[in-house]
């Protein structure tokens, strides 16, 4: 059986309901571990996101102190588990009141009841007030196996710290509806706290609508700030916002340790034998600013002169496409017999020698005047002539025919070795268009 005894004073009592409250909001029930020198509330988030423990030392904060445990020697505890409501309806928040009002108590005698010739198991406190009245309150507890979340702190690079008392003010900006908080320093010696809401759509209906607020806080008006420039690291608004509030009523400084995105993040803060920390499960952009600014940009002068270079390789680039690139091809009505080309509406023979190849200069910035007709377009000012084949022998493998089967054979074209001039303009035929 175990032996756990101890005694508060009015203002002892009352931080209890305060760390409490704040217990409450992280999960609906609240774990105990009793050592021989340290009483420990602890409260895991049930999405095992948030971590809280609250420790008592047994020398400072209490006015009396017994733990014995059944078993374990001296590394030996007690642990159990109870309803956060069921406390706080024990320890409730007036029970500190300098001016001796209804409601304040003389002192707090807490005992555990766990013996062998009792019957029930129960976590049993009195509260004894000013008038002689004592209250006594039987709750009853379940014994569980209370886990530690942990922590190196000698991997956390980044920290800062800052009174509790100003970052109250600071959250009170924040929305009532945000989720998240993004905290992030920049190179302008300036840590900015962005609490914001993503946007949930089902279909065409917004279930959430988008809510960033930031403050920004000059990095002077920290304690202690440590933080890599660019780092962004999120957490959640309501946890943050919850151990914020209960750091202002101790009145302390308020401590953060991290090291980067997804690696947890503790907050810790405590005085007069009590010591709270908060250990946090993070996400966030690993991204940081490069260590030397980005350069301002330059004046136009020099703009202008450093453009030159690269105009120059785009004009090298382009004259060797040029100079690759083979020539569009002709349509066929351009063509005569023997595959040379000819204007349209020229009466020359087609017998005229084709003139011999040149050899052009791939570096040159002009085509040749020989090319010039290859590559200039299409004149349709110049009236067009019209001709036909008068022989009486047609080629069937010229035109696509019907054959008595019905099906259509179309066989490739080939170059003719006659050509017949037009005989009639296309302006003189009417009728036809």
């Amino acid at each position: 059986m175990v032996v756990l005894n101890f005694t508060l004073t009015p203002e002892a009592a009352s931080k209890i309901h305060d760390l409490l409250v704040c217990l409450g909001k992280f999960n609906d029930t609240v774990a105990i571990e009793a050592r021989r020198e340290r009483f420990t509330f602890t409260a895991l988030h049930p999405a095992k996101s948030a971590y809280a423990a609250v420790t008592l030392h047994g020398k400072e904060f209490f006015t009396n102190y017994e733990c014995v445990p059944s078993h374990g020697g001296p590394d030996g505890r007690f642990t159990c588990s109870m309803y956060t409501k069921a406390l706080l309806s024990v320890f409730k928040g007036r029970l500190f009141d300098p001016l001796g009002r209804d409601g304040a108590i003389d002192r707090c005698e807490v005992s555990v009841q766990e013996r062998e010739n009792e019957t029930q198991c129960r976590f049993i406190v009195k509260m004894v007030c000013n008038q002689g009245v004592i209250k006594t309150y039987k709750l009853t507890y379940e014994a569980v196996d209370v886990m530690h979340a942990l922590f190196d702190r000698s991997l956390a690079k980044n920290r800062w710290s800052m009174h509790s008392g100003a970052m109250k003010e600071y959250i009170e900006y924040f929305g009532t509806k945000t989720e998240k908080l993004d905290i992030s320093a920049g190179e302008d010696g300036r840590c900015v706290f962005k609490s914001y809401t993503e946007k949930i759509m089902n279909g065409k209906d917004i279930l959430k609508h988008p809510l960033v607020t930031a403050v920004a806080v000059n990095t002077t008006d920290f304690d202690d700030f440590s933080v890599q420039a660019g780092l962004h690291i999120v957490i959640n608004v309501k946890d943050f916002k919850a151990i914020v509030v209960h750091a202002d009523t101790l009145k302390t400084s308020l401590k953060a340790l991290y090291s980067q995105p997804i690696r947890p993040l503790q907050f810790s803060y405590g005085c007069d034998g009590l010591l709270c920390e908060f250990t946090l499960a993070t996400s966030g952009d690993y991204a940081a600013a490069p260590p030397t600014p980005t350069p301002a940009p330059q004046a136009l002068s020099s703009r202008n002169t450093s453009r030159a270079p690269s105009t120059v390789v785009e004009r090298e680039e382009t004259r060797s496409f040029r100079s690759d690139m083979p020539p569009p091809a002709q349509p066929a009505s351009r063509r005569d017999g023997s595959g040379r080309l000819r204007n349209p509406g020229s009466r020359q023979a087609s017998s005229v020698a084709q003139a011999p190849p040149v050899h052009h200069n791939s570096e040159s910035l002009f085509v040749a005047e020989d090319e010039d007709e290859t590559w200039a377009p299409l004149d349709y000012e110049k009236e067009e002539t019209l001709g036909w084949d008068a022989s009486a022998n047609h080629d069937a493998s010229a035109f696509p025919t019907f054959k008595d089967s019905g099906n259509m054979s179309r066989t490739s074209t080939s170059d003719s070795n006659q050509v017949f001039e037009p005989t009639q303009r296309v302006s003189q035929i009417k009728g036809l268009w």
